[in-house]
């Protein structure tokens, strides 16, 4: 059978994965022009050979589930351990400390984009496609499928089965526009009460100057939660560049805000923790994530339509946790269900 997934992110290109293996016809259609979600890899400073994970910078191994794919992904190269250091800054004092995480952390050397480009591999992605709304054919119908995507430059495509593979707002969206059709309301109610926190991510490079000699550091500042330094993330070959994610109180504060107001409270934030020669780097770039951390996730693994003829689903990072583990643990469960669901 033809399955539709929307949205490229690793919840998304799982189930994708896992469905083609079953020997599905598997098309994913993703908004914007890469994949991966936010594990997310711009490319700035000086002819644009600065690599910075603007969005996750590390994958975190919270449970055995998750266990076989992080393997997956080192045993390729993808991903390594990443020792740190890590430190903790104490705004109060001015000091820092070493900090042991509870749990083992990764990284990609060569950006973090890589683990969706490895999981895309399997699927057909079609990026740049935003689907505007679904069409119900109905069990009624002849020769045509059971779904119909609408897509905002008007253009159409048939489905089987539909896994809407997005934040919970834009899957709210998309199924709303099949409400009149078949039963999703009970799918519409529970995504609509989950809520997000936001975050900014801002991207800053100093060139050949001194680089501190920890990879990440966190702290409790009321703009910075954490700043992660890249250049000991890539090697000697990057300049001195960091990421600062911010607070989720600062970043709802200052949503709206212009963006260069936003960048220069940043600066001062991040002069008060670095110092005051952090405060001019040589560029600096700013993205907002306003799906950043789910504050109350769902306690499924996926929704669906049960019915005859309907096959729709749910998947996500806010289904059983807030985490990328639960976005993979999301898309391999329904593309397990599926297959034996659809073997026939």
């Amino acid at each position: 059978m033809k399955i539709a997934i929307i949205g490229a992110g690793v919840a998304g290109l799982t189930a994708g994965r896992e469905l083609a293996n079953g020997g599905h016809e598997v098309v994913v259609f993703e908004k914007s022009k890469g994949y991966g979600g936010r594990l997310s890899t711009r490319y700035a400073g000086k002819e644009n050979a600065t690599r910075l994970d603007h969005g996750l910078p590390y994958i975190e191994l919270s449970s055995e589930k998750f266990t076989p794919f992080v393997k997956e992904l080192g045993d390729r190269g993808v991903i390594e351990p990443w020792v740190g250091p890590f430190v903790y800054h104490n705004v109060e004092d001015g000091k820092t400390k070493e900090l042991r995480p509870s749990k083992k952390r990764f990284i990609a050397p060569k950006g973090m984009n890589e683990v969706g480009r490895f999981l895309a591999r399997y699927v057909d992605v079609r990026t740049e496609t935003k689907v505007g709304g679904l069409t119900h054919i109905g069990q009624d119908r002849t020769k045509k499928k059971t779904w119909m995507l609408n897509f905002t430059s008007s253009a159409v495509e048939s489905a089987d089965a539909v896994i809407i593979a997005t934040p919970s707002k834009q899957a709210y969206a998309v199924l709303n526009t099949t409400i009149d059709e078949i039963a999703t309301l009970k799918l519409v109610r529970e995504i609509d009460e989950v809520e997000y926190n936001p975050s900014f991510s801002f991207m800053v490079g100093y060139g050949d100057a001194g680089t501190p000699d920890w990879a990440m550091l966190e702290t409790d500042h009321p703009v910075i939660s954490s700043i992660t330094n890249e250049k000991i993330k890539r090697g000697s070959e990057q300049e001195t560049s960091f990421v600062i994610h911010t607070t989720a109180e600062f970043s709802k504060d200052h949503e709206n805000e212009k963006r260069d107001v936003v960048e220069e409270k940043i600066l001062d934030a991040l002069s008060e923790v670095l110092g005051g020669w952090a405060a001019v780097p040589n560029w600096k770039q700013l993205h907002f994530w306003r799906y950043s951390t789910v504050i109350n996730p769902l306690p499924y693994p996926f929704m669906e339509v049960v019915g005859n003829d309907t096959p729709i689903a749910v998947i996500g990072g806010y289904m059983n946790g807030s985490s990328l583990e639960a976005a993979y643990l999301s898309g391999k469960a329904i593309g397990e269900y599926w297959n034996r669901k659809f073997k026939d």
